[in-house]
């Protein structure tokens, strides 16, 4: 059955979704949109026909220019590194702003019921065709305060509480819906010439894709040559689902680090190059699971403070074995480096998964895969290594790289171009080798040319819409409100 999310759970998804705890980097902006006539279904996915914003007053797809309506790039209100947001278009929303609340919505769905006390359970009539789990019981007797639907089994449903008392057939009670809601200030946008019929809004995660690349048709390409990540060292066993990777480790000596600091100072030379912020450090009077936190020359800043002395001898760092993979890669035999033995891959295996915790001794993440492996793998060292494969896209419209603007975490869709085989969905930024070129996760598989947009989270039409833009100083005012039932 369909787990319960309880109003806490709701208020906490929210938080996420709408980043009002500000873990997520990038905050939502909000942006108008002059198409399609039609309300927002679930199905909705940008395209050159949908959801574009009036950068212009003929109510088409003005995307590849800069909009001439007096439609606002964003102002930022965050600082950080990777979340420069001047290139996007819309208001960017401070997730903290959103204030969060459950509420009753008042509206009643009368039943009858019976129950004995005690339990968990009642039993209602006529039907129950227009209950749902999280819905409250407002107004019934022997039911306490805050009781909700748990579960439904035909004419049986499970509440949150027991009964205080035994009700025979044929009590009245009451049903409502228990709605949790986010509200944010009111917004304005005000123009500074005509911008055609504005149709409603929606919400995206910001990102920093520039007006030559968001929205142009065809402004991406994945080549038919994909790029391979080769992993030594890999464990796997006939009939499983998944191989171990092997964690290793390199040490740099240890030239200061005062007890209570945050920094170490490492010598020069060695492996100093292969510092990586995100990686594991130990060491004599380092604590355990510090990791890089940042590098500056040969100053290693900890996220946690040296204990119990001076930090001293040589410092062991682990990289992250499992930092370039991702789900959708597809799984091979390497292609190189040596490789012998039997191929333990069958066709189209892909990584559906990735479990990041240690193991035992060097035994570092489990890679899940979506087809059991026909063979041993790392039975010698002829046969441990593993390709990921990949593909890049490279942004390029008109056929000459750009600049795309994103960083990893960033999220945005990707749709299929005039002629391509990419699946078209949200993905998320996953590295970026170059300005032009950056991969995904999920992965990307296929080829051809692709079309790239800022995501649709949440969308609404104008109930009294569309709001016509014609002359400067016209103003479209939106108080947002995301709700969960």
């Amino acid at each position: 059955m369909a787990l319960l999310v309880t109003d806490q759970g709701e208020i906490d998804s929210l938080r996420t979704l709408l980043n009002a705890t500000h873990e997520i980097p990038r905050n939502l902006v909000l942006k108008l949109y002059t198409g399609p006539s039609t309300p927002p279904s679930e199905q909705d996915v940008p395209s050159a026909t949908k959801y574009f914003e009036p950068y212009n007053a003929t109510n088409t797809s003005g995307y590849g220019t800069g909009a001439t309506t007096g439609y606002p790039k964003c102002n930022n209100n965050r600082t950080e590194e990777n979340q420069n947001y001047e290139d996007q278009y819309g208001i960017l929303l401070n997730g903290n702003r959103w204030t969060i609340a459950t509420t009753n919505t008042g509206q009643g769905i009368a039943k009858t019921f019976s129950g004995t006390t005690g339990t968990y359970q009642i039993v209602v009539a006529p039907d129950n065709s227009d209950l749902k789990k999280g819905d409250y019981v407002t107004s019934a007797t022997g039911i306490p305060a805050n009781t909700y639907v748990v579960d439904i089994d035909g004419a049986n449903i499970e509440i949150s509480q027991k009964l205080t008392a035994t009700i025979t057939a044929g009590t009245a009670c009451t049903f409502a819906v228990g709605r949790t809601t986010a509200s944010y200030p009111e917004q304005i946008f005000t123009f500074s010439g005509a911008a055609g019929n504005v149709y409603g809004y929606y919400l995206a995660r910001a990102n920093n894709m520039p007006e030559t690349l968001h929205g142009v048709v065809d402004g991406g390409t994945v080549a038919a040559v994909g790029t391979s990540v080769e992993k030594a060292g890999c464990k796997g066993v006939i009939g499983n689902d998944y191989i171990e990777l092997i964690e290793t480790s390199f040490t740099q000596a240890i030239a200061s680090g005062a007890q209570n600091a945050f920094v170490i100072g490492v010598d020069a030379g060695g492996n100093l190059t292969s510092i990586k912020v995100g990686q594991r450090v130990s060491g004599t009077n380092i604590p355990t699971e510090t990791r890089v936190a940042g590098i500056d020359a040969q100053n290693i800043y900890l996220d946690k403070p040296i204990t119990g002395g001076n930090a001293s001898g040589n410092a062991t760092f682990i990289p992250d074995v499992a930092a370039e993979l991702t789900v959708g890669q597809v799984v091979t035999k390497t292609g190189g480096g040596g490789q012998g033995g039997p191929d333990a891959f069958p066709a189209d295996t892909t990584v559906v998964g990735i479990d990041y915790s240690k193991q035992t001794g060097t035994i570092g993440p489990k890679v899940f895969l979506s087809k059991q492996l026909t063979d041993n793998v790392g039975t010698a060292s002829s046969n441990d290594k593993v390709d990921f494969d990949y593909s890049v896209m490279t942004s390029d419209p008109s056929g000459s790289a750009v600049d795309h603007g994103l960083s990893v975490g960033d999220v945005i869709y990707i749709a299929q171009g005039t002629t391509s085989t990419i699946t078209a969905q949200h993905y998320t930024v996953h590295t970026v080798p170059t300005n032009s070129t950056f991969t995904t996760s999920p992965a990307l598989a296929g080829t051809g040319d692709a079309t790239l947009y800022s995501s649709i989270f949440f969308a609404e039409q104008f109930t009294n819409g569309p709001y016509a833009i014609q002359n400067p100083g016209d103003q479209i005012k939106v108080t947002l409100n995301v709700s969960l039932d």
